[in-house]
């Protein structure tokens, strides 16, 4: 990846949008192999440059929320990518997969999720989506719950609360405006 920020911007946005060009039926074997060579290779990267692959990991994250919403939350797409991770870069209890890797995807996860969201309200005339939110839960309740150590159970625990805060305080915003209408 290039020195210049934005150019390891546009990169990271260009390889984690790829997903959204295959088909669908690609997607999730794409996501795994990309997931399977960063945490085999993540220890040997140059700690200067590990902030350009944060950035693609977050890239990745939002293009695969990105291509979950496209295929309008199928179950068996959904099911596909929460065993991908859980397998993979969020497995609770393998101790190979790295834990920075880990920690980011718990820090970024629901934010991404919140960004796709928010542009399919945007691009959706009614503000209730049909979003499985108990499936996409899936990988931080389990590693919430049988993560390998007390921190990593814990950042998953207070990721899953601070996104249902958010979620109660945007049901009660939208609430009141709708009072004031």
């Amino acid at each position: 990846m290039s020195d210049k920020p934005l150019i390891q911007q546009a990169l990271a946005n260009d390889l984690g949008s790829l997903v959204m060009e295959l088909p669908a039926s690609n997607a999730i074997p794409f996501l795994k192999a990309f997931w399977q060579i960063h945490c085999q290779e993540w220890h040997g990267l140059d700690r200067i440059r590990l902030d350009k692959y944060y950035l693609l990991l977050r890239r990745v994250i939002y293009f695969s929320f990105q291509f979950l919403a496209r295929e309008n939350w199928d179950a068996v797409y959904l099911d596909a990518y929460n065993d991908m991770l859980l397998e993979g870069p969020l497995h609770p209890t393998d101790r190979t997969k790295p834990d920075a890797i880990r920690y980011h995807i718990i820090d970024i996860y629901y934010e991404e999720l919140e960004k796709v969201l928010d542009d399919a309200r945007l691009q959706s005339e009614n503000d209730d989506l049909d979003v499985p939110m108990e499936e996409i839960n899936r990988p931080m309740t389990v590693v919430a719950k049988e993560g390998l150590t007390k921190i990593l159970r814990n950042k998953a625990k207070e990721a899953i609360k601070e996104h249902e805060l958010e979620m109660a305080a945007m049901a009660e915003g939208d609430e009141e405006n709708d009072d004031e209408e």
